[in-house]
């Protein structure tokens, strides 16, 4: 075998990939479709002066087509070489959304800008950060995993001397300090995309970085104290949000919206109402597929953000059930794909990848509900985006290459051989 094929063949798996999740998956991906189609074509003929009610279903559909594409090639490599990516990528994506941020004020655009203009299509550099974030994480917690158990003194510099000066009362451990080390680069992650104006972003990334130190084995106190401090922060937010200067005006603006709950405001909760409208009127089976009369432009970003407002109009309870299971059907086989995963890194990978798609979903529906206050957050699969899409498609190709290394049956999964056994 030559150096060519040798290179090949060591980047490449040929193994099948698991089909239940390949097929939830594409579910997913058609129902999508068939919302983006319903909840977008008369927002898509006022944007383009009446030439196409189709153009952004159109759009996606070119999104999808790449990212099916993408999806392909990445399921096909060999998950484990992503850990040679991890740094580069996280580095990467912070440079991105710096970048995006610095474009913007130059422009004169304020601070709301969360995409970078790359002339025929835009890109939304915190989507990528939340995958370099699983992947980083999913990297060192491999990699370091003797150190997060570790209840040995560390040896780093700061560590050592202060146990000298408490007299050995005070004595840091290995596994603390590599917690804090990987919390540290989550929260910096966090701060980057806060500082684009992407809230929820920020958030989404804190929650699932908390949950893969957590599945990384770190101590269990520091998540009680953690979550302490969070409930805090929380209380603080709620009661100052207009003295916190963190905060952006229209983020304390979306929070007092979110607490006065008026029905009547048509200014800041003019979204957040119609989107209850679009739920309440639906009831539990809706008013029909493409019935919706919220998505003329009564539901802002009904074809984005607020999707899930317009499937529980036209399809009604029902239909959001049915989208929440069919999420919760991928979720639970990506994880137990994880569970069966060959190494501790994909099983990581797959974990970080379902808890980014379970609590983004979660965050999507909170906001459209009313029960989170009103961030950009798009809902995987449905959302018209090109950035979510690709990156998310990516995301399922990592994780089915997970699957063609997985201890699965194989009875349930795509495969070359004709003789595999049950």
């Amino acid at each position: 075998m030559n150096k060519k094929n040798k290179l090949l063949s060591g980047l490449f798996v040929s193994n099948g990939m698991d089909i239940p999740f390949f097929i939830i998956m594409l579910g997913l991906m058609a129902f999508g479709l068939v919302m983006l189609l319903s909840s977008s074509y008369a927002y898509s003929y006022y944007e383009t002066d009446g030439e196409s009610s189709l153009h952004f279903f159109f759009r996606e559909i070119i999104f999808m087509a790449l990212g099916l594409t993408v999806m392909y090639v990445f399921s096909r490599l060999d998950y484990k070489k992503l850990k040679y990516f991890a740094n580069i990528a996280l580095v990467g994506s912070w440079g991105l959304v710096l970048l995006t941020i610095i474009i913007g004020k130059i422009q004169g655009e304020g601070e709301i800008n969360r995409w970078l203009d790359l002339g025929p299509f835009d890109i939304q550099p915190s989507e990528i950060a939340k995958f370099a974030v699983v992947l980083f994480c999913a990297t060192g917690l491999d990699k370091n995993h003797k150190k997060m158990v570790s209840s040995r003194p560390s040896r780093v510099t700061w560590a050592v001397k202060l146990a000298d000066i408490t007299n050995g009362k005070v004595v840091v451990t290995e596994g603390t300090v590599t917690l804090f080390f990987y919390a540290f680069f989550i929260g910096l992650t966090a701060v980057f995309v806060l500082l684009g104006s992407h809230l929820s972003g920020a958030i989404l990334i804190l929650l699932f970085g908390v949950a893969m130190l957590w599945m990384g084995e770190g101590r269990a106190r520091w998540f009680v104290i953690g979550g302490i401090a969070a409930v805090i922060v929380l209380v603080i937010v709620i009661n100052f949000y207009d003295d916190i200067p963190i905060l952006k005006d229209y983020m304390a603006d979306r929070i007092g919206s979110w607490l006065n709950k008026d029905l009547t405001d048509i200014d800041k909760r003019w979204q957040t109402n119609h989107s209850l409208f679009a739920l309440g009127s639906g009831g539990f089976f809706g008013s029909g597929l493409g019935n919706s009369k919220q998505k003329y432009f009564y539901v802002s970003e009904s074809h984005t953000d607020f999707i899930f407002s317009i499937i529980g109009e036209e399809l009604g309870f029902v239909g959001c059930c049915l989208v929440l299971g069919l999420f919760a059907l991928l979720i639970l086989r990506g994880i137990y794909i994880g569970m069966r995963a060959r190494d501790r890194f994909g099983a990581l990978l797959a974990f970080g990848i379902m808890m980014q798609i379970g609590l983004q979903v979660a965050l999507n529906v909170a906001v459209v509900t009313d029960t989170l206050p009103n961030t950009g957050i798009s809902l995987p699969f449905f959302s018209y985006g090109g950035s979510s899409t690709l990156v998310t498609l990516g995301e399922m190709g990592f994780l089915l290459s997970v699957s063609r290394q997985a201890d699965l049956p194989r009875l349930y999964s795509f495969s070359k051989s004709k003789k595999q056994k049950v």
